[in-house]
Parts: structure tokens; C-alpha cells; sequence
């Protein structure tokens, strides 16, 4: 069982809106989101790409992330000595999208209301 399945639990009942939520909560969880949404990076990029993040908080939230069936680790074994690890959305990391933009949306109507109090 995954974080979001387990989260439909909290209130004793099934609740789809929990495990959205319980995927795309977690510190860095939904900037990682965002920069795979561009692109697919090798965990330095992302690294670099969040400044304040450790590395093994990174870590710990793309496991997660790769649990909940949201990224994917890609491992490419070009010869002996050269190995290429790359991290991508999967096909259900990719269905958020839409969802992420709207929220983002949503957040940037939200501050500037909340700025004009």
C-alpha cells in the first residue's frame, strides 16, 4: 500500500481528494513535479534546480514520488562504464498535469487577492 492509498483511511472512509493531496504534499514534492513537467532530468539538474532542498531530502521525496507510481527512475547502461540515470513523469505523473497548472492558477489568484486586503 502507497501513501495516497493509505491516506484514503484518514477520515475512516474512501476519499479521492486525500490521496491527491497526500501525493502532491511533501516540502519539494510539488516543485520536483514541476520541473519534470518540462523536462526529464538527471537528479544533479534537479538538485541544482532546488536550491534549498538536500540532497537527501531529494531523495526521499522522488522515492516516494516513484512509489506512488507518479516518476520514474530510467537507469541507461550505454557500456561497462557508463551508466545514464534520468527521471521522468509516468503516464499517471503525467494525468496530473492539467490538475498542477490549474492549482497553480489557483494559488496565483489566490495571493494576489490576499495582497489587495
Amino acid at each position: 500500500m502507497n501513501n495516497a492509498t493509505k491516506s484514503e483511511l484518514k477520515h475512516h472512509e474512501i476519499c479521492p481528494l486525500d490521496s491527491t493531496l497526500a501525493i502532491l504534499s511533501g516540502k519539494w514534492k510539488s516543485i520536483i513535479l514541476c520541473r519534470l513537467m518540462n523536462k526529464d532530468l538527471h537528479f544533479n539538474e534537479l538538485s541544482r534546480s532546488i536550491n534549498k532542498c538536500s540532497r537527501r531530502m531529494l531523495a526521499l521525496q522522488l522515492k516516494q514520488l516513484i512509489n506512488d507510481d507518479i516518476v520514474k527512475k530510467n537507469v541507461m547502461i550505454k557500456d561497462q562504464t557508463n551508466v545514464t540515470t534520468y527521471y521522468s513523469l509516468t503516464h499517471l505523473g503525467k494525468s496530473l498535469v492539467p490538475l498542477i497548472k490549474e492549482m497553480d492558477k489557483w494559488g496565483e489568484n489566490y495571493i494576489k487577492k490576499e495582497q489587495n486586503k
